[in-house]
């Protein structure tokens, strides 16, 4: 595949069941897909807006307001799939337990699921649902690229502490001899750099 420079993406479609899961392609085959996961809070669709330099994903003050699988298409070569957040409390039971049935859909049967962005809160311990994703992801042999958001809320002193706690409890659920993973915040235009040449070496690999 070639070097995805993220200079234009559009909407393609919001999926709330397995049927509604578009066929991404480009002329040479299926187009790969990155997914973006974690919790409702994490700051997923500001970082999506950032990355994409587009306010295609919306954006709001209360958790848990992304109730659909969406789906983004990159340079006309890549996917970008926006999974609904977990772990907010006020969601009611059923639509968790309705998210958390197509989100596993959605991460057992694509096969042109090549790198999944965990993002992880800069400032809190990982969860027992990332723990879970992770899991699931180094059974299915999928990448993770561990994306820690907001970090323009710490100082560098907290930030440098904070990830060193996340990633030795990470370590404990992989087989990995490395984690990759950056920081990530929207107020810092080469956080956006950093994160496509990430990408770009990950896909790469698979």
């Amino acid at each position: 595949m070639k070097k995805v420079s993220f200079t234009q993406a559009q909407f393609v479609a919001a999926a709330f069941t397995q049927e509604g899961f578009p066929k991404m392609t480009t002329p040479s085959g299926p187009m790969s897909e990155v997914a973006i996961v974690g919790r409702s809070n994490v700051g997923k669709s500001s970082l999506i807006n950032h990355l994409l330099k587009k306010s295609l994903a919306r954006t709001s003050s209360v958790p848990g307001k992304t109730q659909s699988i969406n789906f983004f298409s990159v340079d006309a070569q890549l996917a970008l799939v926006d999974l609904p957040g977990y772990g907010y409390a006020k969601v009611p039971q059923q639509i968790k337990e309705q998210w958390a049935g197509i989100i596993d859909h959605y991460l057992q049967s694509r096969s042109t699921l090549k790198l999944i962005l965990l993002l992880i809160d800069s400032r809190r311990e990982p969860t027992e649902e990332d723990f879970a994703l992770v899991r699931w992801a180094i059974f299915h042999q999928k990448p993770i690229l561990f994306v820690f958001t907001k970090t323009d809320r710490s100082n560098e002193m907290e930030k440098q502490k904070n990830t060193r706690i996340a990633l030795d409890l990470l370590k404990k659920h992989l087989n990995l001899a490395s984690i990759h993973f950056l920081h990530y915040s929207i107020k810092d235009p080469s956080a956006r750099i950093g994160l496509i040449k990430k990408i770009n070496e990950l896909l790469k690999w698979v």
